[in-house]
């Protein structure tokens, strides 16, 4: 159960799609599929977190165990999403 929490906290750590306002991002817009691969690593994200974390979170709760997940999915999808606009910078 906790590991289904944290995927779901890491999948809304992910950015929503409106969330770059200034400057505006390059069109055409990113395929529809990115923002399901950026939710799964959000995901996963989440969940390592959790893991790696746990012997720190286990006396502290639900939220922060939350809080944890969300960030950590953040990292993880930011992470990945800025290595590829590297790899497409190069190209």
């Amino acid at each position: 159960m906790l590991f289904a929490f944290a995927a779901m906290m890491g999948w809304c750590g992910t950015k929503w799609p409106g969330w770059w306002r200034w400057p505006r991002p390059p069109h055409p817009d990113p395929e529809p599929w990115w923002r399901l691969v950026d939710g799964i690593l959000g995901a996963v994200g989440g969940v390592i977190v959790i893991n790696v974390f746990e012997p720190l979170l286990r006396d502290q709760g639900l939220m922060v165990a939350g809080g944890a997940a969300f960030f950590g999915g953040l990292a993880a999808a930011t992470l990945v999403e800025s290595v590829m606009g590297l790899n497409a910078k190069a190209r």
